[in-house]
């Protein structure tokens, strides 16, 4: 039996960026931290004499004999991908709601990965984590998405990772202190929606966009390395309006990104004290981001009406809690 936990990632500044449709012109950069929230994989090697081939638990049940007939995409996409032939059991818990903006998709494919990996007795390198991920989320599966949260999920910590137009990449690590950490991380404020979407039809309108977009996608770029500075004093109130003009940058690439509804949450925010954020993902629904004074965090949580939570960060990535 494999556990593995890989964190969830929040995409700070850069996002839109990280798809082939303009990094292979352009170059990416993206500026990315994950959070103590995971998704947890569990899985074995099924026992051949229970009736089924595979026997799959997540928000639904699965028991069926053929990967063709595995509804979760996630699964099917993995067991093709390393060609497994083995049957399997698969239990899936995540600490956060599913297409909320958190890269719970590619947390969830990373993690897959890894368990099959380790259930075969091999050891696989983070890099080999992140470029299997995207293999089966782009060209498997079909999915429209970037290349930032495969990377970020498999790796940990905050990062800035940047993308050449070849869709080589490094990743930088951060250098902040555990005082300067607990800071932002102090300052910094989720706040769940309510509204889950698909992402990936939101990003393939924004991918459609993107020739018209250039500018757009330019300044947001830009402002990775302003931003990564920022970070690194630790200056949380010129981090807000950073968030804030991303958020307007972002919210412009396509009508799918923000709502009424989403304009009305941010305003709200922004009248109870925060200096400023952003819809998390592709937008459309899932969480918001809030930089704001920590004594300002329950007046936006009681003024939204809506569930919220800290931040804390982490920094190890995709792990294997147990292996037996």
């Amino acid at each position: 039996m494999i556990i593995t936990r890989t964190p969830y990632r929040i995409s700070l500044f850069g996002g839109g960026t990280d798809y082939p449709a303009f990094y292979e012109k352009h170059g990416g950069a993206c500026l990315t931290t994950t959070i103590d929230k995971f998704c947890h994989v569990l899985i074995r090697k099924m026992p051949p004499f229970l009736g089924s081939k595979y026997r799959l638990f997540w928000s639904r049940a699965e028991t069926v004999d053929s990967i063709d007939d595995i509804q979760h995409p996630g699964v099917r996409g993995c067991l093709q991908y390393l060609q497994i032939e083995d049957g399997i059991e698969m239990n899936h818990a995540g600490d956060l709601p599913a297409r909320s903006g958190l890269g719970s998709s590619s947390a969830f494919v990373v993690g897959m990965l890894h368990a099959l990996h380790v259930l075969n007795g091999c050891k696989p390198s983070r890099e080999q984590l992140a470029a299997q991920a995207i293999n089966v989320e782009q060209n498997l599966l079909k999915e429209t998405v970037g290349i930032q949260d495969q990377i970020q999920c498999a790796w940990g910590g905050m990062n800035v990772i940047r993308i050449d137009k070849t869709g080589s990449y490094m990743v930088e690590p951060i250098p902040i202190d555990l005082d300067r950490q607990r800071w932002i991380e102090d300052h910094l404020l989720l706040v769940f929606t309510g509204l889950q979407r698909n992402a990936s039809e939101i990003a393939k309108v924004q991918v459609d966009n993107i020739g018209k977009k250039e500018q757009e996608l330019l300044a947001i770029k830009e402002l990775v390395d302003i931003a990564m500075k920022t970070v690194k004093e630790a200056d949380v109130e010129q981090l807000g309006r950073l968030l804030h003009e991303t958020w307007m940058l972002k919210r412009g690439l396509t009508d799918k990104i923000t709502t009424d509804q989403l304009d009305d949450v941010y305003d709200i925010a922004r009248k109870h004290g925060a200096w400023g954020g952003k819809v998390l993902g592709a937008g459309g629904g899932g969480f918001f981001l809030f930089c704001s004074p920590p004594q300002a965090h329950t007046k936006i949580t009681e003024a939204l009406g809506l569930i919220s939570m800290p931040v804390r960060f982490e920094h190890s990535g995709s792990q294997v809690v147990l292996a037996t």
